[in-house]
């Protein structure tokens, strides 16, 4: 089927969807370009690399020219796994959009949906608010591209969490999409980007894997490892099966539970982290 197509929109005329793209991806966009469909050449699409510390994927970002939901092919939809919708925070109108938007994301099972913006207003009578974003459309979170300058100010400071396009980053990665490979890997293995991120092969008995320093790992450390990687297992098992084993039961259940498997994601990375620093 291949990778999982994330849709980009735009109803902000002075951005494009290739504008998100090359942010995203901070590449240009005559790079790494991938044909979506045979029968319709003009569906380009922008490959996508996501790795992270326990696995490693690839999507296909897709930038429809129009805003229309009528307009995108059943070709896309049929891999479409996330949705990208910019639009104008100044442009109060939009919010006449959301419910439409809304009502795709569910019919169309879409799991990973963001409104993209350039800066929310703080008062209706400027544009859209945060609030007035999320009430219209709750199944679509809310990412600033460019944040005023306090919400800048904090992330490079280290006090918040990321904003603008590193934020829409960390999102990509923090989502589990359903053609991903888990790495299981030593601490001193490493991996070209031309290699398959298929599971690895523990390493050889006669050469002892070292913590990238060389120190050996002790046999605690690694059954601790070993027992890291297994937690990770399960829960990415948990989460690929998330659609067919929720399929019927409550938006609010589903959701109750997605923050479920979220919070046992942040255990484990926790868990993790202190780990590696002791």
């Amino acid at each position: 089927m291949g990778e999982p197509i994330v849709l980009i929109l735009s109803t902000d005329d002075s951005v494009k969807p290739e504008n998100v793209v090359e942010r995203m991806r901070k590449l240009p966009n005559s790079q790494q370009q991938v044909e979506l469909s045979a029968d319709s050449p003009e569906c380009i699409g922008y490959a996508y690399k996501i790795h992270t510390k326990y696995y490693d994927t690839k999507v296909i970002l897709y930038a429809h020219g129009s805003a229309e939901l009528a307009t995108i092919p059943n070709a896309i939809l049929k891999r479409t796994e996330g949705i990208l919708i910019y639009f104008n925070a100044k442009d109060r109108s939009f919010l006449e959009r959301l419910p439409a938007y809304s009502t795709f994301v569910q019919q169309n099972e879409i799991e990973f949906g963001i409104l993209l913006c350039s800066t929310l207003q703080e008062n209706n009578t400027d544009g859209i608010t945060y609030s007035e974003a999320k009430s219209q459309c709750t199944v679509l979170d809310v990412i600033e591209l460019e944040p005023n300058v306090e919400d800048a100010d904090e992330e490079v400071a280290g006090i918040g969490e990321a904003t603008g396009v590193d934020e829409l980053i960390q999102a990509m990665h923090n989502y589990i999409w359903s053609n991903v490979h888990i790495n299981r890997r030593n601490r001193n293995t490493t991996m070209n980007d031309e290699e398959s991120p298929t599971l690895l092969s523990p390493a050889d008995p006669g050469n002892p894997a070292d913590d990238g320093n060389g120190v050996p790992i002790t046999e605690e450390e690694e059954r601790i490892i070993e027992a890291e990687l297994n937690g990770f297992e399960r829960l990415l098992t948990e989460v690929m099966n998330f659609q067919p084993n929720t399929s019927n039961w409550t938006r609010n259940e589903r959701l109750m539970y997605a923050e479920e498997l979220a919070e046992m994601f942040d255990n484990l990375v926790e868990e993790d982290d202190a780990i590696g620093q002791t």
